[in-house]
């Protein structure tokens, strides 16, 4: 904890104090208030893990800033690398515009500049103007998807039930161990994987869980009319996309779209992607990653 004045009033400034049932509270009240949705039963879980930093000004005891770091390794074109994902970005309604966010990024910023290959976030079409302000330039992402050809497929799927523990834990080991099937994969981060499954309050992949069996793979999936969509592969090896997508296909199924870019996208359909009020931005000249290939982080991996 430290002290900071902003336009002459003095504010605490904290940070890794999640285990702090308080301070906890306060955090989640304030993400209830500006998101709708608080993170309580996914610390409970216990699947809220050391990467996910909470950084906060209190002006006494009251939580009126906030910044979340989450440090995520992803497997990028074959290489290891150590992104930093800015998200919950906050202030409380009576406190903004006073410079507190600007004081919360400059502290992640200069604390993490020189640990990771990379700061990225997702911004919301109403401050896309705030964050160039510290580097950050909006960059596109792409998608792929492909006409479906119904095979007889020699898998069997069987869906997911989360509430079992043993498909809890299944779930759980496979993404801990999951291997880069994508362009662009989330690697070592299972904790994230769990929040998205189980303990989201805005929405939940919980009921879009398929176990492939023959495949030893978890897919993520979800079925509009004729189109199935596969938001990830969770694999402990690396695994044929098309062989997953032969395995979910059904009778009705004519199209498929990824919300990933695999490595090799030569047979796919590649467009660009825009999803509503959300913008990819990057910090410097890592735009240029994303300029030269066409990428697209996993859903799973936002923050």
């Amino acid at each position: 904890m430290k002290n900071v004045m902003i336009n002459g009033k003095n504010y605490k400034l904290i940070s890794r104090y999640q285990d702090d049932n308080e301070l906890r509270n306060s955090f989640n009240l304030l993400t209830k208030q500006t998101y709708n949705f608080d993170f309580e039963k996914w610390y409970k879980s216990g699947y809220w893990k050391e990467n996910c930093i909470l950084y906060s000004l209190l002006d006494n005891d009251k939580m009126v800033s906030h910044i979340t770091v989450s440090v995520i390794d992803f497997i990028v074109l074959g290489e290891k690398k150590r992104f930093v994902q800015l998200g919950t970005v906050m202030t409380d309604e009576q406190y903004r515009n006073q410079g507190l966010s600007r004081v919360l990024m400059d502290t992640v910023i200069e604390e993490w500049e020189n640990k990771c290959d990379m700061f990225y976030l997702f911004a919301n079409d109403s401050v896309l103007d705030f964050y160039p302000k510290f580097g950050f330039i909006s960059v596109d992402e792409y998608q792929a998807s492909k006409q479906i050809s119904i095979i007889e497929s020699p898998y069997s799927v069987r869906k997911m039930d989360i509430d079992n523990v043993i498909d809890l834990n299944l779930l759980y080991e496979t993404a801990k161990n999951a291997a880069a099937q994508f362009a662009l994969s989330m690697v070592d981060n299972a904790g994230l994987v769990m929040f998205y499954c189980n303990y989201f309050e805005l929405f939940s992949f919980k009921y879009n869980l398929f176990y492939i069996q023959d495949l030893n793979a978890i897919a993520v999936a979800d079925y509009e009319e004729d189109t199935l969509i596969l938001y990830d592969i969770l694999a402990t090896k690396k695994i044929e996309i098309e062989n997953v997508l032969n395995a979910l296909a059904t009778e009705q199924t004519k199209r498929a779209i990824l919300n990933f870019m695999p490595i090799n996208s030569e047979n796919y359909e590649v467009s660009l992607y825009k999803e509503e009020d959300s913008t990819l931005m990057v910090m410097g000249d890592k735009e240029k990653l994303f300029k030269n290939n066409k990428l697209m982080f996993p859903m799973l991996s936002h923050t």
